[in-house]
């Protein structure tokens, strides 16, 4: 099935998918932010783009989860069009292994091995600060920390902002409940900061893009927040991590795959730590065992 183009304003345009993707034309050169989950969806954007009477000249990758990459390595042996990100996402675009390496924490086993943790790699070309302007382009970097290493978002001399996994859709949140989370205090502030952005249209790549951010800030953050307590809940007596993770899990009447399990895990590691942080919880070791208590 072919891609739809839609625009939103001047050069700034953006196909809704999966991932919503964004795209920048100037004249008749086009600049990808994102290329989608997979070789796929990197030739069916080429042929989008193609088919508009552009030239693919470049992709701005928001990070480097494999959704986001997964249209890199086609679209740049195909079309010879640079890749550009933040120096720390650069190493994961360039070396996906070490996406399931660092969720694992180890060698990854079978199951995490696959197009949903690990894109095919491509070269990154231009290194980008996560704040400023992309050279060579009109566009401009905005840090969104919190949901992975070091994301970035993107906006357009049109006044678009392309908010990349900051915000999730409530029915997303409801879903799956574990936002894929980093860092949570830094997620609550990047939500904070898109609340009071004056951006004209945001086009975030899991929820519907539109003039105003809210409806999806808000969602993501009362799922931010409802985890968090959920988490403080469980420990009304010490519990491990993979005790919590469990409980949680069974309290929303959730599953698990293997893949599942190591993106819950690290988002649960984050909660703890911000709870830590906080001073409601503290961790201790117990015959060998790291356990979470409350402290207060």
């Amino acid at each position: 099935m072919d891609l739809e183009i839609r625009p939103i304003a001047g050069g700034s345009f953006y196909v809704p998918g999966r991932v919503n993707v964004g795209v920048w034309v100037d004249g008749d050169s086009a600049i990808l932010i994102d290329s989608g989950g997979d070789e796929n969806a990197g030739r069916q954007l080429n042929r989008a783009i193609a088919g508009m009477g552009w030239k693919l000249e470049g992709i701005v990758n928001t990070h480097s989860n494999a959704d986001h990459i997964g249209g890199n390595a086609y679209l740049q042996k195909k079309t010879g069009c640079w890749i550009a990100a933040t120096s720390v996402e650069s190493v994961l675009i360039e070396r996906p292994r070490l996406e399931p390496t660092f969720l694992w924490g180890a060698n990854p086993f079978a199951e995490l091995k696959n197009k949903f943790l690990e894109a095919q790699p491509s070269k990154v070309e231009r290194i980008i600060g996560s704040d400023g302007s992309i050279p060579g382009t009109p566009l401009r970097a905005v840090p969104l920390p919190g949901h992975f290493l070091d994301m970035v978002g993107v906006k357009s001399p049109d006044g678009v902002f392309y908010v990349a996994d900051s915000v999730f859709s409530a029915e997303i949140v409801e879903k799956y409940r574990f936002i894929v989370t980093l860092d949570v205090g830094a997620a609550l502030a990047t939500l904070d900061l898109l609340e009071g952005d004056d951006a004209a249209f945001f086009v975030p790549c899991h929820a519907d893009a539109g003039k105003s951010i809210r409806p999806a800030s808000e969602a993501t953050r009362k799922g931010i927040l409802l985890l968090s307590e959920r988490v403080y809940e469980t420990l009304a007596a010490a519990r491990s991590e993979e005790d919590v993770l469990a409980a949680v899990f069974e309290s929303w009447g959730l599953e698990m795959t293997p893949q599942q399990f190591v993106l819950s895990r690290a988002t649960l590691a984050a909660h703890l730590t911000h709870l830590a942080s906080k001073g409601r919880i503290a961790p201790r070791v117990d015959g060998g065992r790291l356990l979470w208590e409350r402290t207060q």
